[in-house]
């Protein structure tokens, strides 16, 4: 019995001892470990930076009258995100801007983002959006690249998404292939990105023409907005249901 315990313990230590040489790091392996750990410091206190910096921007903009700054402004307020939270003063903000474009204040948030808190990167991507494309705001191409270079410095992949296509199209900046596609790659879960990326491989725009490739990226787009664009509609149509009952009762 007593033979069996030793050989049981001896198992356990060399066991123990095999670990223990699998996992011991080189000194080169500890040495990239350590700088990836300073690096991912850095980034953070970069970021933490320009977090800092981009609110100041927003509170500057909203002073100077930008209805979207005063939407995001107000939202941050509300929300606590940034700056103090007051209600009543993000309450302000959101009148003010509703006497002027209440489109703006009614769609803001995109129904998709639901009752989630949603972060102030995000929405300087959706600012940059709606510039870009005109929706909600008067098209202005230079005020998405103000929005989008926001967001990019907060590493949000709608703004990454906005900043390929003004590459890609010239639009705000000189029209620049390979640097349209590096944000597309840095943001491909994001249909803008996805459908460029589509194009770009179908025609061979700042990539080696690949017509595989172009319908990987057209296949992936359809798999991720399908999805989003059926629970839109039946939101939507739950919305009219309500608004046809209420009608039929009166």
């Amino acid at each position: 019995m007593i033979q069996k315990f030793f050989a049981l313990m001896l198992a356990i230590l060399f066991a123990a001892n095999i670990f223990s040489v699998v996992e011991a790091k080189s000194p080169e392996e500890k040495a990239a470990a350590k700088e990836a750990k300073l690096q991912k410091k850095v980034s953070a206190q970069v970021l933490k930076a320009h977090k800092k910096q981009n609110i100041l921007s927003v509170i500057d903009w909203a002073n100077k009258d930008d209805i979207q700054a005063q939407m995001i402004l107000s939202y941050a307020t509300r929300t606590g995100q940034r700056v103090h939270r007051d209600k009543k003063h993000a309450q302000e903000l959101e009148d003010k801007v509703t006497a002027v474009n209440p489109d703006l204040v009614k769609n803001f948030i995109p129904i998709e983002y639901g009752k989630k808190k949603v972060e102030l990167s995000r929405l300087y991507g959706l600012a940059a959006c709606r510039s870009q494309i005109g929706q909600y705001v008067t098209m202005n191409f230079d005020d998405a690249i103000r929005w989008a270079q926001l967001g990019v410095s907060e590493e949000d992949t709608l703004s990454m998404a906005v900043m390929g296509s003004a590459y890609y199209t010239g639009r705000g900046v000189r029209q620049d292939y390979k640097k349209a596609i590096e944000f597309f790659m840095q943001s491909r879960n994001e249909p803008i990105s996805l459908y460029l990326l589509s194009e770009a491989y179908a025609k061979g725009n700042g990539v080696d023409k690949n017509l595989e490739q172009s319908k990987f990226y057209a296949d992936y787009l359809k798999m991720i907005t399908q999805p989003k664009i059926d629970k839109k509609r039946d939101k939507n149509l739950k919305k009219l249901e309500k608004e046809q009952a209420k009608e039929n009762k009166k």
